[in-house]
């Protein structure tokens, strides 16, 4: 009977030990599981930080095209404009000769 009370007594000494361990185990699940939702939110704010940058870079590359194209477009109307002035200049010197 001395015997049985011992191993009861083992049985219910591990039992407490598991049962501390267990609760450990939660305590570090839970301070895991706040760590991992904090991480995530982070990640996500990251992520719009992300596609707020790549908006505002992509509008910033539209507007360097239009800009480009805008100043094409001036340099070919400034060309025509000279090209008009250097002739009606011809038209004049050749006027005066005559």
């Amino acid at each position: 009977m001395e015997e049985i009370q011992k191993v009861i007594a083992e049985i219910e000494l591990k039992v407490a030990k598991m049962h501390a361990s267990l609760i450990n185990v939660k305590s570090e699940n839970t301070e895991l599981t706040s760590e991992l939702q904090l991480l995530n939110e982070k990640l996500r704010e990251r992520a719009d930080e992300v596609q707020d940058f790549k908006d505002k870079y992509d509008d910033l590359l539209r507007q360097n095209e239009e800009r480009v194209s805008l100043e094409e477009k001036n340099k070919k109307g400034n060309a025509e404009q000279i090209d008009a002035l250097v002739r009606e200049i011809d038209d004049c010197i050749g006027r005066l000769k005559a």
